[in-house]
């Protein structure tokens, strides 16, 4: 994602995880404990949670325990409207190097919302009406946004790392191509929409916590849209082949900032350019590459490129693809860079970044993931706002994401920032440790 802004340490959960005597699936549970507040509800799934990993020797357990807790399901909604709701928190510290040892914690709530006539039927049986939907989606980011600074960083060390408060982040109407060739998306969205055929972005930088890494290839142009922001926009997709997709978007990036602050996100933002921006992105998938896993993403090569009024262009791309080593029982290995000419212009004008995730390393682990990968940002002294003095800013990560059960995962995160370029004078390297939470309901 790009370099990010930061945000309330949650406050201490209670509760009980019984009610009238009955008890509670896991993820009921969770649902329970984020709702009335029981940090012993919770920390009593995670400690119970290695059941669905591979520990559970009854197949009726083990077929329930496979079956995530669905919001859907539960509220019992019918099939032409789709709600979820998904909680990430990443607290982060540093014991070693840096401006300062500290720590801080940050968190976004997010809700979404789709109500469309096809969502309930395969995509071989719509009709015209069921490939339009309208789509919803809303994040609330909580915490200490000032970390990056605290420590004498340039680019965030926490994705989630954005101005505190609350972003209605979408409201669009989407043609979803089907199995058709066309499709479409209009109205406030950001570029990395949570949904298929996203801009600037490939799905297995997902799995990293370091802004730098994580989602659009450290593009670091002014106001480009990156959820939670979001501006006027339409998107064009087409899929003239089953190999084949083809992503064009317009942003109307005067808006990026007002849209979201008009209708309820935080006020002191101010726009630093105005303009347009256009992006178009293929991406191709080889015949025979390898299928996406509910782990892990689908083989793709991925090349695009934006010019945006006032902020200069640049080209980007992506290959992901299976390894074919005998690493875990399933893999990954990447590499991504982008590149803009404009050094008065971007303050990130470069970027290149490779990793490699691995899946059920451990014996009884089989849905963990292993996550490894690094970047080298190039940084603009000329470009304002920030004025770095440093030629670049470097960070090693190295991640295990523990999928204690289908909803819920624990990411412990270590981290090396090499040449932190946040402050004039020269900062020592950064260890940061983290543990990521993500919950999807």
């Amino acid at each position: 994602m790009n370099a990010s802004p930061p945000a309330q340490r949650p406050g201490v959960f209670h509760g009980d995880c019984r009610q009238d005597g009955a008890t509670f699936s896991d993820a009921t549970v969770i649902a329970r404990g984020l709702a009335t507040g029981s940090l012993g509800c919770l920390l009593g799934l995670l400690l119970g949670a290695g059941a669905w990993a591979g520990e559970v020797d009854t197949p009726t357990a083990e077929a329930s325990a496979d079956q995530p807790f669905s919001l859907q399901q539960a509220l019992k909604l019918p099939d032409w409207l789709r709600v979820s709701i998904s909680y990430t928190a990443e607290p982060m510290a540093n014991p070693i190097g840096g401006a300062a040892q500290t720590s801080a914690w940050i968190q976004d709530t997010d809700l979404d919302l789709q109500v469309g006539a096809g969502l309930g039927k395969a995509s071989t049986d719509w009709v015209e009406l069921d490939h339009w939907s309208l789509n919803l989606n809303v994040n609330h980011v909580a915490g200490d946004v000032s970390y990056a600074g605290r420590i004498g960083a340039f680019l965030a060390p926490q994705t989630l790392a954005y101005p505190t408060g609350f972003y209605p982040t979408e409201l669009s109407l989407e043609r979803d191509a089907g199995t058709s060739w066309i499709g479409l998306r209009a109205g406030v969205i950001p570029i990395n929409s949570d949904f298929d055929g996203t801009l600037m972005t490939a799905p297995i930088l997902d799995s990293y916590v370091h802004s730098a890494l994580n989602n659009t290839y450290n593009i670091y142009a002014g106001n480009i849209p990156v959820t939670p922001f979001s501006a006027l926009a339409a998107r064009l997709d087409l899929h003239p082949h089953e190999s084949l997709a083809v992503y064009y978007g317009w942003f109307d990036l005067k808006t990026a900032i007002p849209v979201i602050t008009s209708l309820g996100a935080p006020v002191n933002l101010t726009p630093t350019k105005v303009g347009d921006a256009h992006i178009l992105q293929l991406n191709y998938t080889p015949k025979g590459a390898v299928a996406a896993t509910p782990t892990l993403p689908a083989e793709l090569l991925s090349v695009g490129g934006f010019t945006t009024d006032f902020q200069g262009e640049g080209v980007y791309g992506s290959a992901t693809w299976k390894s074919g080593l005998r690493l875990g029982l399933d893999d990954r290995v990447w590499i991504g860079a982008a590149y803009s000419p404009n050094f008065s212009l971007n303050q990130a004008p470069s970027f290149i970044g490779g990793g490699v995730v691995v899946q059920g390393v451990v014996p009884n682990r089989p849905q963990d993931l292993l996550i490894l990968g690094g970047s080298h940002a190039g940084l603009s002294s000329s470009a304002p706002p920030a004025y770095p003095n440093r030629p670049y800013e470097g960070v090693l990560e190295l991640g295990y994401r523990l999928q204690l059960n289908p909803n819920l995962n624990l990411q412990p995160t270590l981290q090396w920032i090499f040449d932190p370029s946040g402050r004039e004078q020269p900062t020592p390297g950064i260890l940061t440790t983290s543990v990521q939470i993500s919950l999807s309901l």
